[in-house]
């Protein structure tokens, strides 16, 4: 590299060390004017701010603190908004009155011009606007913190809607959320009673979320697999993807004209079938969890249509749209759902946490019995119920809730899937007051019971466990005789290091050479009295 070229470097790092000092600032001020000096000063990052700030206490100001939090990341952007969506889905680790203003971020801003997003447009397509599409609404229908979303239509006469992403919106994401790891590593430092929470765990989560929703080519992927899954559930659509279109920044997709699901007037007036409609949504969802561990994570009732029938004499369908965020679960977490699902419905409570301890990889230490016993205290008010008058993920949040007392930290993508349910459930019973989504994946509950014990699952996992073990056999040889060396080395001597055993040690020390004086003495004084004696 010239040394024209490393001064360009250097100086373009210190551009973004400064900006970064300066977005820091920002934030710890915004927090500081919010009610949160005290924690800054705490967390020792009181520097980066003047002392008035510091000492101002938005306890005063008849805002609770989650009201205080959601103003402040409303203030911050994209970055701390999406933040302040996700802790909202976290119940086990966030208290009610927080997440209670949380779900009201609104992900709203001021739209972008039409010329920008012109400009967008042709450089990602690398050609002029007209040359794809028919006509392009100048008003976006949709303006949120990462893309906005315009109505158009393709020459060939389709109409589609296109997402386009902001400008320069991944290098403010990334420079926040390099600053919200460091804030995380200072929070653990000087807030130890957080430890539970993992905040950097939690930042690390948070960014590859963020990742895959700045990137419109896994959106689309998302949407194709989800698609072909639910093929096989007549009654659900998804939009059609017009890959050639789209790119890491667009994504052009079928539009969808209906009634959104949390539009009830018109939903009324329609006349629909709204417990087929209601059992399609559970179904669909569970299928998409259960069956192949691939599912919507930000369901709610403005991503949900009730399209008109395409032929006539047919049946409305449930359009599903915005595929962002996902979640997955692997083959053995869709096993421990199932049996969640079974031991809820059994009132099963001792496999019920069973299961919590073992996707939360608890610690040996845990006070199992005292854990069950609250798990089972907690849920006693719903027992006895009519399982439709049981709110599933209600159950299953209540019951995360008192596993986070315990130490046992269910990963991210499980919590999606309990707010999915209750949002689900609350959708259903708005539809048919005797929607019942236990029952309803009750059936599909058993098939993958029966899959998971089912001679074919049974050989597979045997091949796999043959393969583990051929794998250790192969290696056992080498590992014995690389070890045998090293004790061979020390005279085969084993050392094991232990706080408790070294202290153990010290004791038997001192207590060997107090015994070995004492055969010492004894030896002296027998040896005296046998030369006394044959004198």
């Amino acid at each position: 590299m010239s040394k024209g070229m490393s001064v360009v470097s250097k100086g373009i790092k210190f551009s973004r060390a400064v900006k970064s000092a300066a977005r820091l600032r920002q934030i710890l001020g915004v927090f500081s004017r919010s009610g949160f000096g005290g924690a800054i000063e705490r967390m020792k990052l009181g520097a980066y701010l003047p002392n008035r700030l510091i000492r101002w206490s938005g306890a005063d100001s008849g805002k609770n603190v989650g009201e205080r939090l959601r103003l402040a990341f409303e203030e911050l952007g994209p970055t701390f908004v999406k933040l302040g969506q996700i802790l909202s889905m976290r119940p086990d680790l966030v208290p009610e009155v927080v997440i209670h203003e949380l779900v009201k971020l609104q992900d709203q801003v001021q739209p972008i011009s039409f010329e920008v997003i012109k400009k967008i447009v042709e450089a990602e397509l690398k050609k002029p606007l007209e040359s794809v599409f028919l006509s392009f609404d100048q008003e976006a229908l949709a303006s949120a913190s990462i893309g906005q979303v315009h109505a158009a239509k393709l020459l060939s006469g389709e109409q589609v809607v296109v997402k386009i992403q902001r400008p320069e919106i991944r290098k403010v994401i990334e420079t926040d959320i390099a600053l919200l790891q460091f804030l995380a590593e200072t929070l653990e430092r000087y807030f130890p009673e957080l430890s539970i929470l993992n905040p950097q765990v939690f930042v690390e989560e948070f960014f590859k979320s963020l990742q895959q929703e700045l990137d419109y080519k896994i959106e689309a992927n998302n949407i194709t697999k989800i698609s072909k899954n639910l093929s096989e559930l007549p009654g659900i659509v998804l939009p059609k993807v017009y890959k050639e279109y789209s790119t890491h920044q667009i994504l052009v997709l079928e539009q969808f004209h209906g009634i959104k699901l949390n539009d009830k007037e018109a939903i009324e007036r329609s006349g629909v079938d709204r417990t087929r409609i209601a059992g399609l949504g559970a179904r669909g969802f569970l299928y998409s969890v259960m069956k192949y561990g691939l599912f919507h994570g930000d369901l709610h009732g403005g991503n949900l249509f009730i399209l008109p029938a395409t032929e006539p004499g047919g049946l409305p369908s449930l359009g599903v749209i915005d595929f962002g965020i996902v979640g997955r679960l692997s083959r053995r977490s869709r096993d421990q759902l199932a049996l969640m699902m079974q031991a809820i419905i059994q009132e099963d409570y001792e496999t019920l946490c069973f299961t919590y301890a073992e996707l939360g990889d608890a610690d040996t230490s845990i006070d199992f019995e005292s854990f069950q016993r609250e798990v089972r205290n907690t849920l006693s008010p719903y027992l006895g119920l009519n399982i439709n008058e049981v709110n599933t993920g209600r159950v299953l949040i209540e019951a995360t809730k008192v596993a986070a007392k315990y130490k046992i930290r269910v990963p991210g993508d499980w919590m999606l899937v309990f707010k999915a349910i209750v949002t689900l459930e609350g959708m259903g019973r708005g539809l048919d007051p005797n929607f019942d989504i236990v029952s309803l994946g009750e059936d599909l509950v058993k098939d993958l019971v029966s899959i998971q014990y089912s001679p074919q699952r049974i050989m597979g996992d045997s091949l796999t466990v043959g393969r583990e073990m051929m794998s250790l056999l192969q290696m056992l040889p080498r590992t014995l005789r690389w070890g045998l060396k090293k004790l061979a080395k020390n005279d085969y001597a084993l050392e094991v290091a232990s706080p408790d055993l070294q202290r153990v040690a010290r004791v038997l020390d001192v207590a060997g050479k107090r015994i070995a004086r004492s055969f010492t003495s004894a030896g002296l004084l027998v040896s005296g009295a046998i030369v006394i004696q044959s004198g």
